[in-house]
């Protein structure tokens, strides 16, 4: 590690100092992006003979991609030191530069696919949302350069056509790869970000003296700084170093949390930089170029691309939460109508057996009648449990009486005393009126637990096709329902079913809790 940092700082220091010739200044610069492909190139794939699976074939490809390059330099040098001649263009030098951003993005698609369990989207869509996003920033980011500085030296009468495409083609597709790599990093587990974090480094020190390069092309500059180079130097050095760093440890199974704010609104900061300089182009005046029309017209369509596929996303994940909630709702009826019939009533035929075994018990046989009153009274506290543990599993008083029946139970066992008013008619939708019920069984749970509440008041009423559920304590108020997983649990309920569950704590004026139901799905 040392001695690359070294080398770096040398060439460095040589190109910078003024005590070498022009002549000699290139050859340094030269010789060292030559020798820092060929390290990185060495580094993958002898870094690669000691691992396996995803970890072996990225080393693979990223040493092919540095490989290419190396010998795309092999031909620059050839020319200008040996030859002295300027290249055509486009050369064989060009196709071998080419070559390390199509195989580090082989490498890069390597890692984020993987095996099941270390992908980095987990799903096609999430993929197709990363590469898309990638796109849409770099888009954004060339609109931005375009109109402030490549687009004036382009337009100035510099460089032809084809050279100007073949040099910017080199720091755009390198700003790709970096942004991939940004976004990867996103979402990738410990495994993989390290090594992401060192190929993001050296990509986008590749974007520096490739930017450079690209504008130096663009306004036919006689040559290009050797200092301008030491970026391709340090990117490969930092190659070398993601080649060479283990991977971390597997990741642990766990729920995904949420993705962060910044994330996912990622995609939308160079969008709206990009918003703004066209504004700012179009209050001046200038008209824009058909080079900024098209690529910020591409960009845009990216953005509905993205967001179709975002709502579509959206729509499976709530029509999946609301599958999921029925089926549970449906597993727990299930085990409720088990311990009823099943459980429950065996034990009560127990006990009545056993009452009938006593009453032929000989009078003087106290101890054993004793005994016998005993089981029989114990297993009646167990009816009791289950009776309890089948209520909390599925509360049956909504199958045999609906949701007004529900509440009215709800208030009577209370710890806290309830003023209920119920306005509705009929049954309601039996996943409806199972939600309901929760929602007010938690009110009157926390009012008695943790508000130190004297009375609840609590509505329920059914207006315009929606079930409005309304539960006020006079407690201390000051709930907050991220802190608990039991409000958090009720309001992803209720949004399962396309209602709303709304929280109004404030210190010293109790609790309010308001759930709307809709009584039709969409």
């Amino acid at each position: 590690m040392w001695v690359a940092v070294v080398l770096v700082a040398a060439v460095v220091v040589l190109d910078s100092s003024g005590l070498l010739s022009p002549w000699w200044s290139v050859l340094v610069d030269d010789v060292a992006q030559l020798l820092a492909a060929v390290a990185a190139t060495v580094a993958c794939w002898l870094a690669a003979a000691r691992q396996h699976g995803i970890q072996r074939w990225w080393r693979i490809w990223m040493g092919v991609g540095t490989c290419g390059w190396a010998l795309g330099q092999l031909v620059w040098c050839w020319y200008f030191l040996v030859r002295g001649n300027r290249l055509p263009s486009p050369s064989l030098a060009d196709a071998g530069y080419l070559i390390l951003p199509v195989f580090a993005f082989v490498a890069l698609v390597t890692i984020a696919i993987g095996p099941s369990g270390q992908r980095l989207p987990r799903h096609l869509a999430g993929q197709a949302l990363t590469a898309i996003d990638g796109l849409v920033i770099v888009g954004a980011l060339f609109v931005l350069s375009w109109i402030s500085v490549l687009g004036p030296a382009v337009h100035s009468g510099g460089a032809n056509r084809m050279d100007y495409a073949l040099a910017i083609a080199y720091p755009v597709t390198d700003l790709l790869l970096t942004v991939q790599v940004v976004l990867l990093l996103g979402a990738s587990s410990a495994v993989h970000r390290t090594q992401l974090a060192l190929l993001g480094g050296g990509l986008f020190c590749f974007v520096l003296s490739d930017s450079t390069f690209a504008y130096q092309v663009s306004v036919r500059a006689g040559g290009i700084p050797p200092i301008a180079d030491i970026g391709y130097v340090a990117g490969f050095v930092l190659i070398a170093f993601a080649a060479w760093t283990e991977p971390g440890p597997p990741p642990r199974w766990a729920a995904r949390g949420e993705l962060g704010w910044g994330r996912l609104l990622l995609p939308y900061y160079p969008v709206a930089a990009m918003a703004v300089a066209l504004v700012v182009l179009r209050v001046r005046g200038t008209e824009a170029d058909d080079v900024t029309v098209i690529v910020a017209s591409a960009v845009v369509t990216l953005l509905v691309v993205r967001q179709a596929i975002t709502l579509v996303q959206s729509a499976g994940l709530v029509a999946s939460r609301t599958r999921l909630l029925l089926t549970n709702d449906d597993a727990r009826r299930e085990l409720e109508r088990n311990l009823h019939d099943g459980v429950q009533q065996r034990l009560i035929a127990l006990a009545l057996d056993i009452r009938r075994a006593e009453s032929e018990v000989p009078p003087e046989l106290t101890r054993l009648r004793a005994e016998l009153d005993a089981v029989v009274a114990a297993l009646n506290g167990t009816v009791d449990e289950v009776r309890e543990i089948s209520r909390g599993v599925h509360p049956s008083i909504l199958t045999q009486g609906g949701l007004r029946l529900g509440l009215r139970a709800l208030a009577r066992r209370s710890a806290v005393a309830v003023e209920l008013d119920v306005q509705m008619e009929g049954r309601l939708p039996e996943p409806v009126e199972v939600a309901a019920y929760y929602v007010m069984a938690e009110a009157l749970t926390n009012a008695a637990k943790h508000a130190e509440a004297t009375v609840v008041s609590a509505a329920a009423a059914v207006r315009g096709g929606v079930l409005h559920l309304s539960i006020r304590d006079n407690g201390v108020g000051g709930a907050d329902p991220r802190s608990g997983t039991g409000l958090t649990g009720l309001s992803d309920r209720v949004a399962a079913l396309g209602g709303t569950l709304t929280v109004d704590s404030m210190p010293g004026r109790g609790t309010c809790l308001h759930a709307e139901f809709p009584l039709e799905r969409p």
